[in-house]
C-alpha cells in the first residue's frame, strides 16, 4: 500500500513537471517573438515532445517527484536544478542534433530561468501547504520508536519538526532518554511488550534506532511488524557502510571487497576542491571592504592583533594554522586556565556561553559567524574545505576515542552539520556521531543543503 501511494504521488509529481516544463517553453517562445505563431509550428512540436520525453525520465532520476515529509526546502532547490540543468542540456543537444538552433541559445537560458522559478515555486507551496496541515494536526502518521542513546539526535529532531506529520506515541529505550524525550511523550523500558502495544495502540510506524541490535531480537521485531501490518524502519551505521564505501578492489586477478572509511568519488571531490577555489576567492574578493570594516572596528574596541591563528588538525592529522577575526581579549589563552571550571561542554572541548574574555565587537562577529571569514584563505591553502567537519585542537584530539578519529578522514571546513544544528546545545559525542554521519553521507547535494543551512543561521544571528 506504502509503495503504491508513492508510486502514484510520484506519477502525478511527474505529471506537474512536464506540464510546468511546457508552459515555460511556450513562455520562453512568446517572449523571444513576441506572438503565439510559432507555438504549433513543426519544430515547436518536435522540442515539445522531446521536453515531455526528457522531464519524464529526469523526473524521477533526480528524485524532484517525490514528496519527503522531512525535506527541507535547500533539498527541493537542489533537486528543481537538476532537473532544469540536466533538461536544458539534453534539450540543447536535441536541438543541435536536429538542426533547431535557429531558436538561439538565448530561448534556452530563458526557457530554463522561467522553468526553475515555476518549479520551485510550486514544489514550495505544495511543500508549504502540506507542512502546515501537519502543523495543524492533519495529514500525520503515529510513530514508535525503539531506540538506545545513539537515537537522541533522531527523537529531538522529530519533535522539534511537527511539520514532518510525525506524532511519537511511545518510546521505547533506557532511562538516559528521559532528558530527549518531550513532557508529553512516555518513555517506555527496554522489556515492554511490542506486540501488545501495537495491538492496544493505533501505530503506524515502528522505526528502530540503535547502534547495535540482537539478531534474534531484530528478527522478532520485523515479524511482529509484519504480521500486524505496521511499517518498520530501521536505522544503522553499518548501512552507510554497505552503500556507500564497499567496492572490489583487484590485486592482480584476486577480488577484495575493499570498504574505504572516508568518501571516494574522485569526481564529486575534485569538484568540491574546484567549488571551494572558486567561492573562496570570490567571497576574499567581494567582501574585501568588509574585511576592511570588520579590522578597523577590531582595533577601535580593544588592543591587539586583527587576526587570531590557532593550531588545528587538519585532513588525516595533518597540523595547519588557522585564521579568524579576533574576538577576545589579547591574553584569552592564559586566562582560559582560570575558568575551566565554568566549561559548558562535555568531552575535551572548551565553551562557555558568557565568556568574558570576548570583546564587545567579537560577541557580535561571533554571532553573525563573520569571525570566521579569514578562513576562506584556509579553504585557498588547500587547508580546508567550505563544507567539512570542524578542524578540533591538538590537545582535543589527543583525548579522542577510537572511533571519534575518524572525523579527520576528511578535509575539516568552515560550516558543517554542529554548525547548523544547536552549536553548544550538542553534547559532545552527539557533535563527533554527526560529522560521521556527514562524511557517511556526504555527498554534493548534502553540501549544497548545509551551505544554504549556514547561510540561514548567519542570518538569524544564531551563533555563540
Amino acid at each position: 500500500m506504502l509503495k503504491e501511494k508513492a508510486k502514484a504521488i510520484g506519477t502525478i509529481m511527474t505529471m506537474v513537471d512536464i506540464a510546468l516544463a511546457l508552459i515555460s517553453f511556450n513562455l520562453a517562445l512568446y517572449f523571444d517573438f513576441g506572438q503565439l505563431t510559432f507555438l504549433y509550428s513543426k519544430d515547436s512540436v518536435i522540442l515539445q515532445l522531446l521536453v515531455i520525453i526528457i522531464w519524464t525520465l529526469l523526473s524521477s532520476g533526480v528524485q524532484s517527484n517525490i514528496l519527503y515529509r522531512s525535506r527541507p526546502y535547500s533539498m527541493v532547490l537542489f533537486n528543481c536544478l537538476g532537473l532544469v540543468f540536466s533538461g536544458t542540456s539534453l534539450l540543447i543537444l536535441s536541438a543541435w542534433t536536429f538542426n533547431l538552433f535557429y531558436l538561439g541559445l538565448r530561448h534556452f537560458f530563458v526557457f530554463a530561468v522561467i522553468d526553475l522559478a515555476l518549479t520551485f515555486t510550486s514544489k514550495s507551496f505544495i511543500y508549504h501547504f502540506l507542512k502546515r496541515a501537519r502543523r495543524k494536526g492533519y495529514n500525520y502518521l503515529n510513530m514508535v520508536i525503539i531506540a538506545d542513546n545513539s537515537g537522541r539526535s533522531f527523537i529531538r529532531n522529530v519533535i522539534a519538526h511537527p511539520e514532518w506529520g510525525y506524532r511519537i506515541t511511545a518510546i521505547i529505550g533506557p532511562d538516559s532518554l528521559k532528558q530527549t524525550c518531550s513532557s508529553y511523550v512516555p518513555l517506555l523500558p527496554e522489556n515492554t511488550n511490542l506486540e501488545q502495544l501495537l495491538r492496544d495502540k493505533t501505530i503506524d510506524e515502528v522505526v528502530l534506532c540503535r547502534d547495535s541490535n540482537d539478531n534474534k531480537e531484530l528478527e522478532e521485531t520485523i515479524n511482529i511488524c509484519a504480521d500486524i501490518g505496521v511499517v518498520f524502519r530501521m536505522y544503522s551505521p553499518f548501512f552507510n557502510m554497505l552503500t556507500n564505501r564497499t567496492q572490489l578492489h583487484f590485486f592482480g586477478t584476486t577480488p577484495f571487497l575493499t570498504i574505504a572509511n572516508a568518501p571516494m568519488d574522485y569526481i564529486a571531490l575534485k569538484s568540491k576542491d574546484v567549488f571551494d577555489f572558486i567561492f573562496s576567492s570570490l567571497v576574499l574578493v567581494c567582501l574585501s571592504p568588509l574585511f576592511l570594516g570588520i579590522a578597523i572596528a577590531i582595533k577601535i574596541d580593544s588592543p591587539g592583533s586583527v587576526f587570531f591563528k590557532q593550531k588545528r588538525v587538519g585532513l588525516r592529522g595533518r597540523r595547519f594554522e588557522v585564521y579568524k577575526f579576533r574576538t577576545m581579549v589579547e591574553n584569552a589563552e592564559a586566562l582560559k586556565k582560570q575558568l575551566m571550571d565554568q566549561n559548558e561542554m562535555d568531552g575535551p572541548v572548551f565553551k562557555i556561553t558568557h565568556d568574558p574574555r570576548i570583546t564587545r565587537v567579537g560577541r557580535f562577529l561571533r554571532k553573525t559567524s563573520l569571525d570566521e571569514l579569514p578562513q576562506f584563505l584556509n579553504v585557498i591553502r588547500g587547508e580546508m574545505s567550505v563544507v567539512g567537519p570542524r578542524p578540533p585542537l591538538p590537545e582535543e584530539v589527543a583525548e579522542y576515542e577510537r572511533w571519534q578519529l575518524r572525523r579527520l578522514s576528511m578535509k575539516p571546513g568552515i560550516t558543517c552539520i554542529w554548525q547548523v544544528s544547536g552549536r553548544n546545545n550538542i553534547p559532545f559525542e552527539e557533535w563527533m556521531k554527526m560529522d560521521l554521519e556527514y562524511i557517511d553521507n556526504w555527498s554534493l547535494k548534502l553540501d549544497f543543503v548545509l551551505f544554504l543551512k549556514t547561510i540561514r543561521t548567519m542570518l538569524r544571528g544564531d551563533g555563540k
